[in-house]
């Protein structure tokens, strides 16, 4: 049954500056993540409790969501229901392959000493674990890892070094060839810089990104695509060869949240250069961002 269920999804293929229904040739726009950053543990993560599933792709139905992205999983959980309930959805998943627990993540300032065997362990056990379903879009390699000064020092060569470890693992497993992105701050130091070492490669394209990800939040309330420096966001990336969109976006500086970002990121000013969005986020939690 999961099979022919999951048969029911096209895997995505990246074609050019796009992603693509590889089997119907339209393209697919990310649109929406659920649930917390964090909500991992031993005995759950976000995907491993059906009702909850259901209860919320229900919701992803009524909002014509096709997307979702998920921060943190365990891979020895099952989590073949809640795929199997997307994927009858026709829902796709964006999964980061780090959590934010001890030895699964890499720590920013001092990567040195967190990439390690364990943790390319884990970060390939959730490849391994999610590989297999036909609704799963992309890997986010990392998120937000630089965001400073000194991550900007130290932490690029790991950022690609994990992308080259999840390609060529993927690679060598002989599995679907599932892309593998970054998730950047939208760091106005950091960015563009960051965005171009990704693209490049020293000794093998393994090396290259996938695709690259913006968590923005510069369109606030009723800002216009030039207040809001959405334009600028254009001119910055009008030249990169590999897909991108905001993976994270949705100002909550201004209440309640209007959105006036959407219309802009999917038309023909935007359209070009950013393939759609990820809207922060689906659950009301501490941070007030649902």
């Amino acid at each position: 049954m999961l099979h022919l269920i999951q048969a029911m999804v096209h895997p995505i293929e990246i074609k050019g500056k796009h992603f693509y229904d590889s089997v119907t040739n339209k393209p697919v726009w990310v649109d929406y993540q659920p649930g917390g950053a964090s909500g991992v543990s031993e005995q759950a993560d976000p995907l491993s409790n059906p009702s909850a599933c259901a209860r919320d792709i229900a919701l992803f139905q009524e909002l014509e969501i096709n997307t979702i992205r998920v921060y943190s999983v365990n891979p020895d959980l099952n989590h073949d229901k809640c795929m199997t309930l997307l994927a009858t959805a026709g829902i796709y998943l964006v999964l980061d392959v780090n959590t934010p627990l001890e030895g699964q993540h890499l720590n920013r300032n001092e990567p040195w000493t967190t990439y390690t065997s364990n943790y390319l362990i884990h970060i390939y056990n959730v490849v391994n674990e999610f590989s297999g379903y036909n609704n799963t879009l992309a890997f986010f390699a990392g998120n937000e890892i630089v965001n400073d000064e000194i991550s900007a020092t130290h932490s690029p060569i790991y950022i690609k070094a994990v992308i080259r470890d999840l390609k060529t693992f993927i690679k060598e497993s002989d599995m679907r060839q599932i892309p593998v992105g970054y998730s950047a701050a939208d760091d106005l130091s950091y960015r563009i810089p960051l965005a171009k070492y990704l693209e490049c490669f020293e000794n093998d394209p393994i090396e290259l990104v996938d695709f690259y990800g913006v968590n923005t939040y510069q369109w606030c309330g009723e800002q216009t695509f030039f207040t809001s420096g959405y334009n600028k966001l254009v001119k910055d990336y009008y030249d990169y060869t590999k897909p991108i969109f905001f993976s994270e976006y949705g100002c909550n500086e201004v209440l309640p949240r209007v959105f006036k970002e959407v219309g802009p990121i999917y038309s023909s000013k935007m359209i070009d250069v950013f393939s759609g969005g990820l809207v922060y986020e689906f659950a009301q939690e501490p941070n007030n961002y649902g």
